[in-house]
């Protein structure tokens, strides 16, 4: 439990109060008076004391012996217990809304899901796991609206999305989705809590769908996974991803190679890729655009081309610089500070020495495909 930091204790004549500031005020929070031994526990909470802490504090101060210590963890606990009530402390333990836990994996990550089963069965079903301890994220439905509104550094705002941060959190407000109102992602990854109308979920779960995307982003970044823009295929049992801009035909190209050479798709959009002992591997998670395309099956990367529209197929190998700029602009792994962006710059760096980067200037016409396919052959040749 912590002290938030729009509480502030001061002294009216000879009365000690907690009062409200900023947001709290806008929340309507009206503060409490406190007495001596109020005064005593809450400079204790503000240095971040935990119960033991505090029941010592106030056997030292009041030199009280070992048969007070229930009495005196029954004060504690309802001193804590009314500045939560009064909204003026936290805890930061996530609370527990009363949803059957749901695993399920996306690649090595095991998240725990908390919320309406038919979001479960419809997006994550097929990515069921049985791994249900040890969850390195846990993400939970709330369908009641925050107790208190938190306010943080805004880091992006769009028409679609504001992204603010604190100490320990991210928080994602998202103006355009009426089901969701925001959504709180610790900044471990570990957990995520969304606020959610219960009335809408049903039929507007896309975007509930949508908004766990950027809570698995954080986790995966952290544990060392990023997502790259991309369309993946199956060929010679290893993933062959194809990136570039919107538009630049990720699936036109791979539609290509399943025509002529009857290869399978991976991932119509997304590709989760992750280094272990040594080699890059591209893992099944259940985002994929609107392509419908994935899978919860795991592959070893086999190599990234990058498309670019031209009147002419022609595939290139660019120089490293390149290559890395190429893979950084492409990853939508979080990007939110000057840290973040030089772990996928590590990334990039590791990548790129594990895997093949080709360019290819290319037509929308199964030449394309040919020519790719005679350069990824050429490669495994090697």
């Amino acid at each position: 439990m912590r002290i938030k930091k729009t509480f502030t204790k001061i002294k009216l004549k000879e009365q000690t109060y907690i009062l409200p500031c900023g947001q709290s005020i806008a929340d309507h929070c009206t503060g409490i008076t406190l007495n001596e031994t109020g005064e005593l526990l809450w400079e204790g909470m503000k240095k971040g004391y935990d119960t033991e802490k505090l029941l010592h504090l106030l056997k030292k101060e009041y030199a009280l012996g070992d048969d007070m210590e229930e009495e005196l963890i029954r004060d504690i606990a309802i001193f804590q217990r009314n500045l939560l009530t009064e909204g003026i402390a936290e805890t930061m333990e996530p609370e527990d809304y009363g949803w059957t836990p749901l695993p399920f994996s996306a690649g090595p990550l095991h998240i725990i899901y908390k919320g309406p089963q038919m979001l479960y069965d419809k997006y994550f079903r097929q990515f069921k796991s049985n791994q249900i301890k040890q969850a390195d994220l846990t993400i939970q439905i709330c369908c009641l609206p925050p107790c208190f509104l938190k306010n943080g550094t805004v880091l992006v705002r769009t028409d679609e999305l504001i992204l603010m941060e604190t100490e320990e959190e991210y928080l994602f407000l998202f103006p355009k989705f009426s089901v969701l109102s925001e959504m709180h992602v610790s900044k471990d990854g570990a957990q995520a809590v969304l606020y959610c109308d219960g009335k809408l979920i049903e039929k507007q779960m896309d975007d509930i769908f949508h908004a766990i995307r950027f809570a698995v982003l954080v986790t995966a970044s952290e544990k060392g996974l990023f997502f790259l823009h991309s369309a993946s295929l199956l060929y010679r049992e290893k993933a062959w991803l194809f990136s570039g801009k919107s538009g630049t035909g990720k699936s036109t190209h791979t539609s290509l190679w399943k025509k002529e050479f009857q290869v399978e798709l991976i991932n119509g959009d997304l590709n989760m890729i992750g280094i272990k002992d040594g080699t890059a591997w591209v893992y099944g998670q259940p985002w994929c655009g609107t392509s419908g395309i994935c899978t919860e099956k795991n592959f070893p990367l086999g190599g990234i081309i990058f498309l670019k529209q031209a009147k002419e197929n022609i595939c290139e190998t660019p120089e490293i610089p390149e290559k890395l700029l190429a893979i950084v602009q492409r990853l939508i792994s979080p990007t939110w500070d000057k840290k973040l962006l030089e772990r996928n710059i590590s990334f990039a760096e590791q990548l790129e020495k594990l895997c093949p980067v080709w360019r290819l200037s290319c037509t929308a016409d199964k030449e394309a495909a040919i020519i790719m396919k005679k350069e990824v052959d050429k490669h495994m040749l090697l």
